[in-house]
């Protein structure tokens, strides 16, 4: 999502939160984003598109988080998981989304729940795919309801303890617990032949409802090439950004050495004004190896 664009999502946002989707116009949206009316239709076609584009954001901070989470790490590794797990819960308490997620699921809306579902579909097969990582790839045919399982028990032990008052269990402990099951219930899918749902339609499925635009090599290649040219930059913060992009623009890339310069990248924009942008470029370049290696 380009900075315009983001910039009036985070307006609408702010006035969702106050006022409420439905109590919203887009004339007030304009307003406050201090925009035309041209302009707004220019990036949202309504304002159901428009909270689909928050939606969209919620999803890219929390996968920015979680890839920068897994650098340099071990994909198998459970405790790190769990504190994946826990990301999105942490991301949508800072920024107020529950009132607006309850909103939707009250509205009666078909198009906005359409939406939260799409959103949800995604959390699940990014969960499918961690559990490939972790319990290996003779799940990936039942990884997808493996992840509706998982989400499942999640989720109603979350709300069975809100409804019981039992407010101190957290979504890490309860994650945790759950993870414990799965080993079980993976084995099953893996050997008994449990699973239900018909993989074939779940490859078609997600074909058709789980299309998202992901960041490619260019995208990483063009960041990095805008960071290169910030006057501001450390030796150390240029050498590690033109030593990156040097392996980005390589026609085989070379997984292994790229991997390598991502945490000490990272970590050199740590207190600096350029530490999100760096982080970005982390997660978008991690992201597309992994898509790349799956291939």
């Amino acid at each position: 999502m380009n900075k315009r664009k983001r910039k009036i999502a985070e307006d609408a946002l702010s006035l969702f939160l106050e006022k409420g989707i439905m109590q919203t116009s887009i004339q007030d949206i304009i307003e406050r984003a201090g925009i035309s009316k041209g302009t707004f239709y220019n990036y949202f076609a309504s304002k159901n598109e428009c909270v689909g584009a928050i939606l969209e954001q919620i999803r890219y901070e929390a996968g920015l988080i979680r890839n920068e989470l897994l650098i340099g790490k071990d994909p198998k590794d459970v405790d790190l998981f769990i504190e994946q797990i826990a990301v999105p819960d942490r991301v949508s308490e800072k920024r107020g989304l529950h009132a607006m997620f309850e909103e939707i699921f009250h509205s009666g809306d078909p198009e906005l729940k359409k939406l939260v579902l799409r959103h949800r579909l995604f959390e699940l097969e990014w969960l499918a795919g961690r559990f490939v990582d972790i319990f290996g790839e003779p799940l990936r045919p039942y990884a997808l309801e493996s992840a509706v399982l998982f989400y499942g028990m999640l989720h109603h032990l979350l709300l069975a303890a809100k409804i019981i008052h039992q407010r101190t269990l957290s979504v890490k402990t309860v994650a945790s617990s759950v993870m414990h099951y799965m080993r079980y219930i993976n084995d099953a899918l893996i050997h008994d032949q449990t699973a239900v749902l018909d993989p074939e339609y779940l490859r078609i499925f997600k074909e058709v409802n789980l299309r998202e635009e992901q960041p490619d090599v260019a995208d990483v290649i063009a960041m990095l090439k805008e960071l290169s040219e910030n006057p501001g930059l450390t030796k150390k913060q240029l050498q590690l950004t033109q030593a990156l992009l040097h392996e980005m623009e390589q026609h085989v890339l070379r997984d292994a050495v790229i991997d390598a310069l991502l945490q000490p990248f990272t970590e050199s924009f740590k207190d600096s004004p350029h530490y999100q942008t760096a982080k970005e470029i982390s997660s978008a370049t991690w992201y597309y190896l992994k898509r790349q290696q799956l291939k």
